[in-house]
């Protein structure tokens, strides 16, 4: 007497093994349904997802190549925040160091008791950048790397992609906010800064 041998028959397994894998299967998609959404808006889709899966980047080539320059433009800007400190320093050392005024000989201040304010911010800015040649040659050189960097960002195509348009705007606002923080600096030395 066999009275188990239908179940032993091997479509049966298979067949067996199968729903219970669909069903694990469903069971763990329902399950994750939530962390699976967020990884297909995060992968931008189905696409993505299997871009991802194959690739190991959900981003499609020239996306991701735009993502990389903004990436290196990024720390180019970390470098220049670091930069505009220095200067911020410098600038403060100069202010410090010239809050008596412009120097002159004892003749010329025995000479001319009564002399013009104008000349004396002329004289001013005449000394101190003759005192310190790094402040104007420090700002020049940062002038110049927010300059390339803004080329750099506007150079940079973003495919009509939202995140890249996104990035390049957030980056572009944090040059304009670097210059200003430059400009409001050397206008507090009342200095025109020509190069």
């Amino acid at each position: 007497m066999a009275p188990l041998t239908f179940l032993s028959s091997p479509s049966i397994i298979k067949s067996a093994t199968a729903a219970t894998a669909v069903v694990l299967l469903t069971g763990m998609i329902i399950q994750q349904r939530q962390v699976l959404k967020s990884t297909y808006r995060n992968c931008r889709g189905m696409e993505g997802m299997l871009r991802y899966i194959w690739i190991g980047d959900f981003l499609p080539p020239h996306i991701r190549d735009a993502m990389d320059k903004l990436d290196n433009v990024s720390k180019r800007m970390v470098e220049a925040e670091i930069q505009l400190e220095e200067i911020e320093i410098l600038i403060g050392r100069v202010e410090l160091e010239s809050v008596d005024g412009p120097r002159r000989s004892p003749e010329e201040q025995n000479s001319n008791n009564t002399s013009d304010t104008a000349d004396d911010k002329e004289e001013l800015k005449k000394q101190l950048f003759q005192q310190y040649p790094e402040v104007r040659t420090k700002i020049g050189l940062f002038s110049t790397s927010l300059d390339k960097l803004a080329y750099t960002i506007d150079s940079i195509n973003s495919h009509r992609d939202a995140d890249v348009k996104t990035r390049k705007k957030e980056l572009s606002n944090n040059i304009v906010a670097l210059m200003n923080s430059l400009d409001r600096m050397v206008s507090s030395l009342n200095i025109g800064v020509r190069l």
